[in-house]
């Protein structure tokens, strides 16, 4: 069974069980009301856009729903690269609003993996984790499965988000059962009581492969930020109520579901990436495929990682996500950046190639996500120039990482760390990476150090000439003394044009940070301003000092402003 017949099985059997069909939403995480939820960077899950039907908030169109919903998680990227971690995947998934609950949720479930109609796995490679005070899923699935091969976990594993049962973030939440399959050539051992740690080990090799989470969505869970300045201290718990009903979110990955009914050892084996890797090794001027190397290769590390960054970069692009230095563009652009150092440095791809990815992307997907067709120029626009902007990075800092790692044996100074970011614009990810080929570790400490006193030494200086990037660093823009109180537009004739900077006004996150994004205004302009049906020009707008891409142009109070992202 290809990806794209297992997405279409999936579809078709919960609609045969009166599901309605629903459309994915944007990865930018904006829910059924067209409110964006600020709690995110990304749609991680596939409930994200139905938080208002859970909540009672909103009225579905349906009391039960279905779809394929386009994901990324970013929480493990450094895991991405072995034989099942992705940054972007497909989640199946199924929805009740007040309908059906765990009995129904844990019935589907199980005849959708076993009935010969529809999957047909063997049962007995099959076993279930329910959250350890779930006596209700727990009698559930043991109608299916013997108790050996039914474990109850806590709330890190078995409460959906991990951890919310104490910890947040708040939201609608549940205990959740996940469902695994035996992935070993050997039997499952009868009978042999298995360690919590065979249902922790998220890879192949652990024998059992989740493949599939029933979360039961009953509470609202809320609390406040601990330290507002450091969201990631987490959260303080307030309550968690009961919501006005119970509700069922069923989640799979598709490619990894796909692998597991297959017999593959890897989701890269499936079709949703053959086409990559394909293209991947035909840029190899040594004519080696992917299933030359060795799965624990470097090569073949390698080409994972870059075959999973493309597809992700290629989504998001689609959704309107552009690399910069901060949010979701910093997270594509980190993405963008690890892939092409490993095509340079591992594969020794001398020019730019990412780009060239986008085709067997869009080939993988057989036309089910038409966005990728509609924005296929940004896309491979988006990629090309930020491989260019990366290479000239690299070839600025390299130099002098190079000259300082053969003078260090333990450590890179934080302070130097900080001088490639400063000067170079080396992202730490980046210095970290290459540190760890040469077995050295960077004092992430003083690289903050390093980063705070920056910030001191900017405030100190004129702040009316000054706006900090995204990560805290100043940048420098002198505005001219000749600006007018109006902008002109000149591009009847022309394209590019040097103009004087008359303001530039930064946005701002919650607590007060600059998201590098900002509006700009220029005494002349050759970007046409939207008016007329006519969309407003995109482009770059660069000096000796900054860059900005140029997202869109519009008209207000005399001026052409630029909506631009700093890069």
């Amino acid at each position: 069974m290809t990806v794209r017949e297992l997405r279409q099985k999936y579809l078709e059997f919960f609609q045969s069980k009166d599901h309605k069909l629903f459309p994915s939403s944007s990865l930018v995480p904006y829910d059924v009301t067209g409110r964006l939820d600020e709690s995110l960077l990304f749609t991680g899950a596939g409930m994200v856009q139905f938080k208002p039907y859970f909540r009672g908030l909103a009225k579905p169109p349906h009391p039960r729903l279905t779809n394929s919903q386009k994901v990324v998680r970013t929480g493990d990227i450094e895991s991405v690269g072995n034989l099942s971690h992705l940054t972007f995947f497909e989640m199946l998934g199924n929805f009740s609003f007040g309908d059906y609950f765990k009995a129904g949720a844990i019935a589907y479930s199980w005849e959708f993996l076993t009935s010969a109609d529809w999957l047909g796995l063997d049962p007995n490679r099959l076993a279930a984790t329910v959250f350890e005070e779930d006596d209700e899923a727990y009698a559930e699935w043991s109608k299916n499965l013997p108790p050996h091969r039914i474990f109850r976990l806590g709330e890190e594993t078995n409460f959906w988000p991990a951890g919310s049962f104490t910890n947040g973030p708040p939201g609608p939440c549940g205990p959740n059962a996940e469902m695994f399959y035996w992935t070993s050539d050997t039997e499952p051992p009868p009978g042999a009581p298995y360690t919590v740690e065979d249902f922790l080990r998220d890879d192949a090799d652990g024998k059992w492969l989740e493949i599939g989470n029933d979360v039961f969505i009953q509470y609202e869970w809320k609390g406040r930020l601990r330290n507002p300045a450091r969201p990631a201290d987490g959260y303080v718990k307030e309550s968690m109520d009961p919501l006005p009903f119970k509700s069922v979110d069923n989640g799979r990955g598709l490619e990894r579901t796909a692998a597991v009914i297959a017999g593959l050892k890897s989701v890269y084996d499936t079709e949703a990436f053959i086409p990559i890797l394909e293209k991947i090794s035909s840029l190899d001027r040594s004519d080696r495929s992917y299933k030359y190397y060795p799965e624990d290769a470097p090569e073949a590390r390698a080409m994972r990682i870059i075959a999973d960054h493309i597809r992700t970069a290629c989504f998001c692009i689609a959704d309107g996500v552009l690399p910069s230095n901060t949010g979701r563009g910093y997270v594509l652009r980190r993405l963008i950046r690890r892939a092409v150092l490993k095509g340079q440095r591992v594969l020794g791809f001398e020019e730019p190639f990412f780009h060239l990815l986008y085709d067997p992307v869009r080939e993988s997907m057989n036309g089910f996500y038409p966005e990728l067709d509609e924005r296929a120029d940004v896309i491979r626009e988006t990629l090309l120039n930020e491989e260019r902007l990366f290479r000239r990075t690299l070839a600025q800092g390299s130099t002098l990482l190079q000259e300082e790692l053969l003078q260090v044996q333990a450590g890179l100074a934080g302070e130097l760390a900080f001088k490639l970011y400063d000067t170079y614009g080396f992202p730490l990810e980046v210095t970290q990476e290459l540190c760890a080929e040469a077995g050295v570790e960077v004092d992430l400490e003083g690289y903050e150090k390093a980063m705070a006193g920056a910030q001191e030494r900017s405030r100190g200086s004129s702040e009316m000439d000054t706006v900090y990037g995204a990560q805290g660093e100043p940048l420098l823009l002198s505005i001219s003394s000749n600006a007018t109180t109006q902008s002109t537009f000149v591009g009847y004739d022309r394209t590019e044009h040097v103009s004087e900077l008359s303001q530039i006004s930064p946005r701002f996150d919650a607590d007060g940070r600059t998201t590098g994004q900002f509006q700009i205004a220029l005494n002349e302009t050759p970007f046409y301003a939207e008016s007329g049906g006519q969309v407003g020009d995109t482009g770059v707008i660069e000096s000796d000092e900054f860059r900005f891409r140029v997202t869109d142009t519009f008209k207000e109070g005399g001026f052409i402003w630029h909506d631009a992202v700093l890069e």
